[in-house]
């Protein structure tokens, strides 16, 4: 029990935690995603300077050196948390124009005092990459940040090459500080490249999911999900083109009676029956051709490498199925029935003709009485 209620207490502490970092930013029209990524690099960059505090006094009291040489890593903490207070209430160009002037001067004071081997000046790629994703400016202007950057760098290294550090650390502290360095380095980076790549996945994922909805409203019919039309002829003339001498069936379906539906239970009523016909539809044909809503009430069916009589064959089947089992509408039971035109693809047709013949059938089934399939 104890330890499930310190684990709880930490969970609620993160969350609190997490949730400060997560404060939308204090102007309008600004980047949370940015602001939050900024906080996250703060805290990184004050867990490298705390450790850059202890070591450099470790160093001093073993080495009975001077503890201010020290002091150099607690100002930027101190600077690094006023940024990190600032991200609350100031514009994030101007947050990070600061952190991109404390973090250059941090690092040229950090090589005049200790020299290169510490490894500091990677933290420089980190202001590289942040610059680019997080500034809205022109092209040029980063380019010329990037020039800038390059120069300040190649100063420090032909200044250490010309000077000895004002204070040269042993070896080994030397190696651990450079190793810190790397590490902190690699921190940032996986931060700055995580939020950053996630952004575009998901902006990348909203566009595939906006076009494909795009695609299925211009592919279907909206109430009953069905195709439309269009994608049938689409559909139709495609296989066509593939293989001519292929044999199928055609068929037209027309609900029975639909206007007196409507009128006697309503236009919701309507659509309600429409949306089942159509799932019941789809069921049949499922893994042997396709469905569309012609339009209306009228539905055209397509059954590749199936004769006619195969076709009457599986409908006859629906039309009973229908039969045993009405629509209920508010626990009322409505005799749902339908009516279909079969044509055989004869070779030579043109498809709108054997469309125009399954019609011509689905009217002689509606003159017979309805309930029926005609072939």
């Amino acid at each position: 029990m104890a330890i499930r209620s310190l684990g709880n207490r930490t969970v609620r502490i993160w969350n609190r935690i997490w949730a400060k970092i997560n404060q939308q930013p204090p102007f309008d029209n600004e980047s949370q995603r940015t602001v939050v990524l900024l906080r996250c690099v703060y805290l990184v960059l004050m867990g490298y300077y705390i450790f850059f505090f202890f070591a450099l006094g470790i160093y001093c009291r073993m080495y009975e050196q001077s503890f201010y040489i020290s002091w150099v890593a607690i100002i930027s903490e101190i600077c690094t948390f006023a940024l990190f207070w600032l991200s609350y209430r100031q514009r994030i160009s101007t947050n990070l124009k600061l952190y991109v002037a404390a973090e250059l001067l941090w690092l040229a004071g950090f090589v005049y005092l200790f020299g290169w081997e510490c490894g500091a000046q990677q933290i420089m790629f980190v202001l590289l990459v942040l610059v680019y994703f997080s500034f809205y400016d022109a092209l040029l202007q980063k380019a010329a940040f990037t020039v800038l950057l390059f120069l300040f760098r190649f100063a420090l290294f032909a200044y250490t090459k010309q000077h000895d550090p004002f204070s040269r650390l042993p070896d080994t502290l030397s190696l651990v500080l450079q190793v810190w360095s790397s590490m902190s380095f690699f921190t940032l980076m996986g931060i700055i490249c995580g939020f950053f790549s996630s952004n575009i996945e998901s902006a990348d994922k909203k566009l595939v999911l906006y076009n494909q909805r795009l695609r299925e409203q211009a592919s279907t019919d909206p109430l009953t999900g069905l195709w439309n039309r269009r994608t049938m002829r689409i559909y139709l003339n495609s296989n066509r083109e593939q293989d001519p001498k292929m044999a199928f069936s055609i068929c037209m379906g027309d609900i029975d009676l639909f206007k007196h539906v409507n009128d006697t239970y309503g236009h919701d009523c309507g659509d309600a029956v429409l949306k089942w016909l159509s799932e019941r539809m789809k069921s049949r044909v499922e893994g042997k051709g396709q469905i569309c809503r012609w339009g209306g009430e009228e539905f055209l069916m397509y059954f590749p490498k199936m004769n006619g009589d195969e076709t009457q064959q599986l409908l006859m089947v629906f039309l009973l199925e229908l039969e045993r089992s009405p629509f209920c509408w508010r626990e009322e039971m409505i005799p749902v029935s339908m009516t279909f035109g079969v044509e055989e693809y004869d070779f030579h047709s043109e498809m709108d003709a054997l469309i125009k013949k399954a019609d011509e059938k689905l009217y002689i089934g509606k003159e017979r009485g309805r309930n029926q399939v005609v072939f």
